[in-house]
């Protein structure tokens, strides 16, 4: 059996997740080939559902996934021996076929249907493909199916549905969770879990040296992580606290161990040092400060300032990170880019980091992992560093 992933709108990252995720259940990254801009084809079969499951839920980068089929009508058979269909079509990244062929195939399907005396109902997409919300109020995967069509210059593949991402579970954290700062700046809560898991890991430690209102340690805790959050800023770290406490009330997260604490990174004492290399981190995961929100373009001379205090925060992270660290350490930053009236003005990651850690961003994308909305100011650049 073969099956498809759906990346998001961030291909590259999406890719680099799936991998590093693959790599955290002892799968070859070797087993996932590229089929167009939008679809992930898995081509072992040695890999168990049950396990694709369990790592489809992980994931922050990808809407759905599925199996593929081989024929369309024997896929179909089983659904001619039902009473009552709920189903919908979706084509899955760029295509020549159109809505019109949407509809041809819906009504040839549904006429099948009919003759064999079975009701069945067509939910239509809103463009090209179902979003959640109409899979899951439809109740479309347990009713019936989502057939997906996805093709590239050679071939065209039919797709079913197996799962679609929980947008749902997204916008709880998001908009129900007690406490956010807003002034600060907001992680995406999707970017946070897919940062968490380019870490490579399936339990352990990881520390988040600027938690703020903690979106990185939550996610890390949904994922099963025991977390460490730290900050220069009581109130965010309060603000972090409710929110950790909201999790477990919500039955969220359960047997998670945190701990928050205040810590200025230019000012780190030696035994916070000595504290945090015998904690047992596994791994950093964090987004220091970029400067206040931007909505308008910068001058270059605006951005050279950000980006000079950016680079102090940075060079003093990794002065700590050097002395925590052993062989195998990752630590997931990002990096960011200030856009102005000339042009973006980048910061470079080699200056921070010396001959002891590696760049692993080229070993699961060929391309930069960017994290950037259109007209975006700020944009984010992903960095995956593991210590030699």
């Amino acid at each position: 059996m073969q099956y498809f992933f759906e990346c998001g709108n961030f291909f590259n990252i999406s890719l680099a997740e799936l991998s590093l995720v693959f790599e955290a259940f002892g799968i070859s990254k070797d087993s996932i080939k590229k089929f167009n801009n939008t679809v992930l084809i898995i081509e072992s079969t040695s890999i168990k559902k049950d396990t694709l499951d369990e790592i489809f839920n992980r994931l922050g980068g990808f809407i759905r996934y599925g199996e593929i089929i081989d024929n369309l009508n024997t896929f179909l058979n089983p659904y001619f021996e039902k009473e009552k269909i709920t189903f919908g079509i979706s084509i899955l990244g760029q295509s020549k076929l159109r809505r019109k062929d949407i509809e041809r195939l819906t009504n040839e399907i549904k006429r099948g249907f009919k003759s064999s005396n079975v009701s069945s109902r067509f939910i239509l997409p809103k463009e090209f493909e179902l979003n959640a919300a109409q899979i899951f109020n439809n109740d479309i995967l347990n009713s019936g199916f989502e057939l997906c069509i996805f093709e590239n210059e050679k071939k065209r593949v039919y797709g079913k549905t197996l799962k679609v991402q929980d947008i749902n579970s997204f916008i709880k954290r998001d908009i129900q969770r007690p406490q956010v700062d807003f002034e600060m700046g907001v992680l995406p809560q999707k970017l946070a879990r897919i940062m968490c898991n380019l870490t490579g890991l399936q339990s352990g430690i990881i520390w988040d040296p600027f938690c703020g209102s903690g979106t990185i340690l939550m996610e890390a805790a949904v994922l099963g992580f025991d977390v460490l959050g730290s900050d220069i800023d009581v109130n965010a770290l309060n603000l972090a606290n409710e929110n950790m406490i909201w999790l477990s009330k919500e039955g969220i997260i359960k047997g998670i161990k945190y701990n928050l604490f205040q810590l200025d990174i230019y000012n780190v004492e030696k035994k916070v040092v000595t504290d945090l290399k015998h904690t047992g981190i596994n791994a950093v995961v964090c987004e220091p400060f970029m400067g206040p929100p931007q909505r308008k373009l910068l001058s270059v001379n605006k951005a050279n300032l950000l980006i000079e205090s950016a680079t102090k925060l940075y060079l003093s992270l990794f002065h700590v990170l050097n002395e925590i660290s052993q062989k195998g350490f990752r630590v997931v930053i990002v990096l960011p880019s200030y856009k102005t009236n000339k042009g973006w003005v980048d910061m470079n990651i080699s200056q921070f980091i010396n001959k002891k850690w590696e760049v692993l961003n080229k070993k699961y994308s060929s391309q930069d992992l960017k994290w950037k909305r259109i007209n975006s100011i700020i944009a984010r650049n992903i960095f995956i560093l593991e210590k030699k």
